[in-house]
């Protein structure tokens, strides 16, 4: 009885809203090291998912809806790759930019999972090193 009156609720439904907005699509990766060069210029990576990034760079020099030519650069443990894609600026904020991908090819899909797999494999020769 209770369920049907609040789940009818306006205020309920925005909340329901609000919180399934919030959940990303992609989990978000902090731990790897990495950078991406936008216009000739580097930015530290903060973290990044299939469906984007969030990068330390000055907000002034980028708009909202923006289309970019990124090239993601990652280092692992022994070599260096660059993934090259698109990208469009979603957010701003102070000092941080939110931009999401261009859908990813298996290509990209690909290097991604290699990123992926090469720091589960760090991870894993590190707890045994010790």
């Amino acid at each position: 009885m209770f369920g049907k009156l609040f789940s009818s609720s306006p205020e309920v439904e925005k909340e329901i809203t609000r919180q399934n907005k919030s959940q990303r699509t992609h989990p978000r990766r902090a731990g790897d090291k990495c950078v991406t060069l936008i216009d000739g210029k580097m930015y530290p990576i903060e973290n990044w998912s299939n469906g984007g990034m969030l990068i330390a760079a000055d907000e002034r020099l980028f708009a909202i809806e923006q289309d970019c030519d990124v090239t993601l650069k990652f280092k692992l443990r022994n070599e260096m790759i660059n993934i090259p894609h698109k990208a469009k600026v979603v957010r701003k904020s102070s000092n941080k930019i939110g931009m999401q991908f261009a859908p990813i090819n298996k290509k990209i899909q690909s290097e991604f999972q290699k990123v992926v797999d090469d720091f589960v494999s760090q991870r894993f020769a590190d707890s045994h090193s010790a």
